[in-house]
């Protein structure tokens, strides 16, 4: 899978928002979304991890955290007909390559460039710790 998936790709991915987990509803997500591969992590057996960022075109609640998409960075991704997106921060969903029900090999739908994925890394260390990471398995 990694040879397929770049960092700051974006992909089709039924991404499972923390409150879905915590309602207990829907193991699968409730339906399939752009999300940003923002991170590709091999540990020390070389087992891949992704850590996914989900893309919206609502904006964010005023509990949430999510950084607008400028429009070449929508372009980039191939997010064309979204007139506003957004990527959130606080959130995100990690998924081991191997062991991954939800990975499907796939043409990336664009990438967002080194400069605004870096920001939404950013985004993502300053919420690593609130517990707002879903694992997949």
């Amino acid at each position: 899978m990694s040879a397929v998936f770049s960092e700051g790709d974006v992909i089709v991915y039924p991404y499972r928002w923390r409150s879905e987990r915590d309602e207990g509803r829907s193991v699968d997500g409730a339906k399939e979304r752009p999300c940003c591969l923002v991170l590709l992590v091999t540990d020390s057996a070389g087992r891949e991890t992704v850590i996914l960022a989900p893309v919206s075109s609502k904006p964010p609640r005023a509990d949430q955290t999510a950084i607008e998409i400028p429009e070449i960075e929508r372009r980039r991704a191939g997010l064309e007909g979204y007139p506003q997106a957004w990527v959130f921060v606080d959130e995100v969903n990690a998924d081991r390559v191997a062991d991954s029900w939800y990975l499907e090999p796939q043409a990336p739908l664009g990438a967002f460039g080194r400069s605004f994925l870096a920001k939404v890394a950013a985004g993502i260390r300053a919420h690593a710790g609130k517990g707002k990471i879903v694992v997949r398995r």
